[in-house]
């Protein structure tokens, strides 16, 4: 006999229960002789014996039915000549999980390991009977039932004629609690459920609690793993873009991620990185076993506008991620909206020195004129002297930099309250001039990232400068500041602030307060503060395969979205943004409006799980899946036995439940004689 849930054999602890009850409850009544009554001692005797032997009956019956209960719960199963005595079941339901995830492209021994899945699913239609139920599921994070009815092997395999392993990853726990669900609704005797899959360590994500609902559930579960032997599998990791902003002429750098994901196998391939359909590069890589390599690629952007590119290698036993597709966004110029009435003539100056412009194109509008539509071309708005902004002003801006724009705040006093709103730190500024002394720059150990143009001569230089007056500000955390005040209050500093950038400066941009915006520094400070500082940005590669994109845009317009391999969809929106729903390949997506492209977006697989190949017992699997009653069927196990050894047992919880149920009704009968008798 075998138990389906043999952890319920605890259970049987239980059958102590009534023997402590009965020896606890005998009544110990002290002998005392009475001479009256001594000749009835022979006659009481034969009493008190039938007495105690209906009593170890119903002590008997007892730990019988307590027993049986506990076996009913451990799922008894009796199989050979006994399991004839008990009826077979009836009709049956089944249901196959054939994961297609992207690991499941890996090429093995004997072919893709997706193909060889599907020659099992064939061999499991082979053993079901005309009549029986069968629901096919093919999974990875996501779930598809691709047949639901009764068996037609031919419509069945029709069914799967177009499918392969998709680009996605594996949720192997979300697809075992369909194939429950759906067989929990079937009317069927037995039912079967079957899971082909590599059985991906990364599959069962999280560990998550067993809906014990469905515990008693009578399932069969057949684990039929399809795994490729010692697979060596170099993947391109990622591709690391430029953090700041590119202009045309300029020169890029990129850091191209690989992993050998071989535990014992070094790899040897070339590796291939093309921009705009031009070969940049092409080396050949040596990767020792379970180790990393960053290869730097550096090339001159020769034009301006949105860049495809892709790096490639040559492909091995698992090809969907031996390519790797990533963007650039190339500005002929940054375009700068400057907001400032007088006081603004140096700023202007140093953005477009002479008039004439170079990396930045700048345009100047009057505090009083400003719209939001002033800022639909702009890269960057600089918050200059005058007037100042206006509560509605100041929205409009936070709005522009949570989209992604950057906003430069000069700190004086008509844009402290700008500043204040701005900015997510609890800030106080006091504005104090110096009539008989002067402020200074704290010298920076070393230049921060937006002044990588400055050498040691040139922070030096500017150390020395005085200011006759400064802001100065309390609030920011330590470290912070890019640049600092002698006294330690903060010159620079920047905050992200949704997908922009706010970027501070105690800078007044009129001679009278001091020698900064008169020496030859003004005009890099500037230039850099633009170009470099607030065009930072997390290294991305765009989006990943299944994930929904979303695109922030200015205003309405007729937008357009072409899909990796040239299909085109209208994109519904949001607010301030374009939804475009999930891509099921790698690619680039480009987002037009109108004839204008506003927009690319790489599309990559998430390879960081997939790709690892390293599998799990799959009888470790069904523990964390809690799977009772299981079967694995190796590869090189012949399924039609296997499955007909499995089925020959039969469960008898029924029959032992009725068994025990029939204890406790006889045991009542012989509780109520006795009660007659002794009452």
């Amino acid at each position: 006999m075998n138990f389906l849930s043999p952890l319920y054999l605890f259970a049987l602890a239980a059958v102590a229960v009534p023997i402590l009850i009965h020896i606890f409850s005998r009544r110990r009544v002290p002998e005392v002789p009475f001479s009256t009554i001594r000749f009835l001692s022979r006659s009481d005797r034969r009493s008190m014996m039938r007495i105690n032997m209906r009593r170890l009956l119903l002590l008997l019956l007892r730990i019988l039915a307590v027993g049986l209960v506990a076996l009913a719960f451990a799922r008894p199963v009796v199989r050979g000549s006994l399991a004839a005595l008990f009826p077979a079941g009836g009709s049956r339901a089944a249901c196959v999980l054939l994961d297609r995830s992207f690991s499941m492209g890996v090429e093995g021994d004997g072919g893709v390991a997706f193909d060889r899945g599907v020659a099992r699913l064939a061999a499991i239609l082979d053993n079901l009977e005309r009549g029986d139920a069968v629901s096919v599921v093919l999974f990875d994070t996501g779930t598809e039932i691709v047949y639901d009815g009764e068996i037609e092997k031919e419509a069945v395999l029709d069914a799967l004629r177009d499918a392969r392993p998709s680009w996605g990853g594996t949720d192997l726990r979300g697809a075992v609690a369909l194939g429950e669900r759906m067989l929990a609704g079937s009317r069927r005797d037995v039912r079967e459920l079957y899971i082909i899959s590599d059985f991906q360590k990364t599959s069962l994500g999280r560990a998550g609690t067993r809906d014990t609902s469905r515990a008693d559930l009578p399932v069969r579960a057949f684990l039929l793993p399809v795994q490729a032997n010692a697979a060596a599998n170099v993947s391109v990791e990622s591709v690391v873009v430029p953090s700041v902003a590119l202009h045309k002429g300029e020169t890029a750098e990129l850091g191209i991620v690989l992993r050998n994901r071989s535990r014992e196998l070094a790899a040897k391939f070339p590796l291939e990185v093309s921009i705009a359909g031009r070969r940049v590069m092409e080396k050949e890589i040596e990767l020792l076993p379970d180790n990393y390599s960053t290869e730097t690629v550096v090339f001159p952007v020769e034009r301006s506008g949105w860049i495809e590119g892709v790096v490639k290698k040559r492909s091995d036993r698992l090809p969907a991620d031996d390519t790797r597709y990533f963007t650039l966004n190339v500005r002929d110029r940054t375009r700068v909206l400057l907001l400032a009435d007088e006081g603004g003539f140096y700023l202007e100056q140093a953005l477009v020195p002479g008039g004439v412009e170079g990396d930045v194109a700048a345009v100047k509008r009057a505090w009083r004129a400003f719209t939001s539509a002033d800022l639909g071309s702009a890269d960057v708005v600089v918050l200059g002297p005058g007037r100042g902004p206006s509560p509605a002003d100041v929205e409009i801006v936070d709005r522009f930099v949570s989209r992604g724009g950057t906003a430069i705040v000069l700190l004086l006093p008509e844009l402290e309250a700008a500043a204040m709103k701005l900015s997510r730190y609890p800030l106080k500024i006091e504005f104090e001039e110096m009539p008989q002394g002067f402020f200074r720059l704290a010298k920076p150990s070393a230049a921060p990232g937006f002044l990588a143009p400055f050498d040691e001569r040139d922070l030096e230089a500017l150390a020395r400068l005085r200011f006759r007056s400064a802001a100065l500000v309390r609030g920011i955390p330590p470290g912070v500041a890019k640049l600092s005040l002698e006294r330690g209050a903060p010159f620079i500093w920047e905050e992200r602030r949704g997908e922009g950038a706010v970027v501070f400066a105690a800078i007044d941009p009129r001679p009278e307060a001091g020698e900064l915006v008169l020496s030859p520094y003004f005009l890099p400070l500037v230039q850099q503060l633009v170009l470099a500082t607030g065009a930072e940005l997390p290294a991305s590669e765009g989006s990943l395969v299944g994930e929904p994109i979303s695109w922030s845009v200015e205003g309405g317009g007729a937008f357009t979205v072409e899909l990796p391999g040239g299909a085109t969809l209208k994109p519904s929106e949001g607010s301030g943004a374009i939804l475009v729903p999930p891509v099921e390949t790698p690619g680039v997506v480009t987002i037009f409006a109108g004839t204008e492209t506003i927009g690319k977006i790489a599309v990559n697989p998430d390879c960081r799980e997939e790709s690892d190949l390293a599998y799990l017992e799959p009888r470790a699997a069904a523990d964390s899946l809690g799977l009772g009653a299981r079967l694995v069927i190796e590869e090189d196990r012949e399924l039609a036995p296997a499955i007909r050894a499995a089925r020959t047992g039969r469960e008898i919880t029924v029959p032992v439940l009725l068994a025990a149920m029939a204890l406790l009704a006889l045991e009542l009968f012989v509780a109520q004689r006795e009660r007659g008798e002794t009452g």
